[in-house]
Parts: structure tokens; sequence; C-alpha cells
């Protein structure tokens, strides 16, 4: 029956000659079985090469997707000034910030300390654009995450630029990673020695200041703790807004005579301011332990285009000569204590008589209007930045001064019995 020389017999498979046992062959459910699991063997291969691909494929879309936007997006505002305008686009030309990560918390969630770990930079580039007045500018601060406190100073060029300047310049104490945030200072160039009266001289070159701000929270200039910035692992960068508060002042100083008003020459005169403001905290206050000296930066001379009648002869022929004086200060400080104030003194070389000796804080500070009483005395000296005051001379001493701010166009007389 079979005509390939295989042949079916009782208890035996036989094919071509060779008898093979009945319980040694592979039934149809073995064989099932047997290819099922090389069928599973081989999709378990495919499978994990399959896997293999997207995991490295993932990896690649991985490596080309922008940087996850986390941490924090610090925005700026220089509205801390009597116009209340934010003039940081305008105005400010560097910015630099000075992140600090709070370290050994305590139980009540405070930290002992805060080390530096971070400056982000930022400057206008000359010829260029400025970064600061492009629409909702912001620096972004790639910050893993945790806890910071931040410093801002800003100049209207870099800081490496102010050094390269003539005159004195306001030097900070740049941290180096780990150092606390009580070591941050700004200083003002001044002499090593002191003068007969324990003052050290501020030596100007014959150059005005480089603007400095400070970077504050809300409105508490007086000092007190930076901003604490709490950055998480949210898939967006926080943001935070710093005001800047101007720390140096612009003063005009200039000299009219009621009596002989053509004969007032600046060279008959020496102007100085004394204070004890040559060193800026880390948190803006100012630490007042070395009395200094401003002297002006520029002199001159000025003559009035009509002649003035003279009070004493009545005579119009007389043209009326002004004398003027510019000075830049660091930050000015109006204390309970007004012995501790800032002094303007103004000293006749010819007599060797003080024609002029007033409180330069608290004269500044009256120019507030009935709408700048809700600011207190150091709030309006913070916020106000250009300052001219003309003196009437009149029998070797002032009769009255005409106090201005020069940006506003504000002015109050006082007269000197006032005070």
């Amino acid at each position: 029956m079979c005509n390939d020389g295989a042949e079916m017999m009782t208890g035996k498979m036989t094919t071509r000659g060779i008898s093979v046992s009945p319980h040694f062959a592979p039934t149809n459910i073995e064989h099932v079985m047997m290819t099922m699991s090389f069928r599973k063997i081989f999709h378990t291969l495919a499978a994990c090469l399959l896997m293999g691909s997207v995991l490295t494929s993932c990896s690649m879309m991985e490596e080309d997707l922008p940087p996850c936007p986390q941490g924090l997006d610090l925005y700026f505002r220089y509205d801390y000034n009597l116009q209340r305008a934010n003039m940081f686009p305008d105005h400010v030309g560097a910015v630099d910030v000075y992140v600090y990560e709070g370290k050994n918390q305590q139980a009540d969630g405070s930290y002992a300390n805060w080390t530096f770990v971070k400056k982000f930079s930022e400057a206008v580039t000359p010829g260029t654009t400025s970064p600061f007045k492009a629409d909702g500018y912001h620096m972004h601060l790639d910050l893993a995450p945790g806890t910071y406190k931040y410093i801002v100073l800003a100049h209207q060029k870099r800081y490496e630029e102010t050094l390269l300047t003539t005159g004195a310049k306001q030097r900070r104490t740049e941290p180096a990673i780990g150092d606390d945030i009580k070591r941050m200072a700004v200083t003002l160039d001044h002499n090593a020695t002191a003068d007969a009266l324990g003052r050290f001289a501020v030596d100007n070159g014959g150059a005005p200041l480089d603007t400095l701000w400070h970077g504050l929270r809300g409105r508490d200039i007086a000092g007190g703790d930076s901003v604490v910035v709490k950055v998480n692992c949210k898939p967006v960068a926080q943001r935070d807004t710093v005001g800047l508060v101007r720390d140096t002042k612009h003063i005009n100083i200039a000299l009219r005579e009621l009596q002989t008003p053509e004969n007032v020459d600046v060279n008959n005169f020496d102007f100085r301011i004394l204070d004890s403001n040559a060193r800026i905290l880390w948190d803006n206050t100012v630490d007042e332990t070395t009395p200094l000296v401003y002297t002006p930066y520029r002199t001159w001379n000025t003559s009035d285009r009509t002649p003035t009648p003279s009070t004493a002869t009545k005579a119009t022929t007389a043209v009326g000569r002004i004398a003027h004086a510019d000075f830049m200060t660091s930050r000015l400080i109006y204390h309970s204590d007004m012995s501790r104030d800032a002094v303007l003194s103004v000293t006749n070389r010819t007599t060797g008589e003080e024609v002029i000796r007033v409180d330069l804080a608290d004269f500044l500070s009256r120019l507030r209007t009935s709408a700048d009483y809700r600011y207190s005395a150091q709030e309006f000296l913070d916020r106000g930045y250009d300052y001219k005051l003309t003196f009437f001379l009149q029998g070797g001493s002032w009769k009255y001064v005409s106090i201005e701010i020069s940006v506003l166009g504000w002015s109050r007389r006082i007269q000197r019995e006032d005070l």
C-alpha cells in the first residue's frame, strides 16, 4: 500500500527499513509545542531588539530637545525714584547677579548660612541695541532645586570697565565659591592716610563716580534680608522681580553774592562734603566706621547774561557771577542723631572763614512736597539722585539757599533764619 517502501505494522513503524518505537515518535501535540516555543523565543528576541531601537531613538530625541526651563526668570525694575517710572531700560547698562544658597537649615526653617554658588551677568555691548530695552527682558538663572538669596549690583557699563576709568573706583569684594553672603561689600577708593582731622580723602581724579545701583526687595532699602527664592522641580521656570535703588548721588553747589555779585570766584572757596559712607554692605546698609572728605570733581564760573542790580549800590552795571562745584558721593543716610549726617562745608580761602556749614541730609530731605511725605526722609534721599543747591552770600555768610531736584524742576527756598 505504501509505494515509498514504508509500511505500517502492528506496534511499530518502519521507514525505509529503519524501525522506530512508537514510544519515541513525536506526536502532533509535541510538534506543535516545539513550534510554539521557537516562535516565542523569536518574538521575544525581536521585541528586545525593537525596544533597544526605541530607547536609542528616545535618547537621541531627548538630546535634540532644548533644556527644561527650570530655575528662575529674573526681571528688573528701577522705579525707586521720584519720577516713579521704570527707568531700568534707559539708565542701566550692566547687571551682575550674585546667587547664594541656604545652608544648615534650622528647626524654624531658616538657614544659618548663605554661601555663594554662582554669578550671572549681562551688559550692553557698545554699538549695539541694549538687551535691557527688549520687551519683557529678563535674565534666566539656571539653578538646581534649592533655596537662594541674591544680590544685584548694576552700573552704566561693565564692572570690569569701571575699574579702568579715571578717578575713585567702587570696588567689590568678589566672592569665591562657598563664601558667606556677609563678605560681599562695595568700598569706595580713598587715601590710605587720614588728614589732620582724621578723615580720608576721596581722590576723584577730576571724574565723577560711576553710577551704582543695588538690588533690593520691595521698598525695604534700609537693610534687612535679601529676597529668599525657592527653586523647585516644576517643569517651568519660576519668576521674580528685583527692584534697584541708586546709591550714588550727584550734587551741584552754586554760590552767588548779594552785595557784590560781580566778585564771586570759585577759586576763592574750598568746597567739601564730610561723610562716613566709604563701604556699602551686602544688604545696602552703610559701614560708617571710615570718615571721608569729598572734594568737587569739577569747579567753574559762569556769568549772568544781563547786568544784575547790586544790593549795596543799586547800580545795574555789575554782571553777576556764579561759582559752581560738582560732587558725586556714595549713599546718603538720614540719621536720628543729626551729628552723624553728611555735612556740606564751604570755606573762604582768603579769610579762612567757613561761610557755609549745613546738614546735607536734612537740607535735601526738605524738598519733600505734601505728596512726598508718604516717604520717610531716608526713602526720599534714596529716590532722589540729582540735586542743586544755590547759596546766596551776604556779609561773609549765606543768607538763604534755593534747593532743587534737577530732574523734576522742584525747588524750595530756605532762609537761614528758618534753621
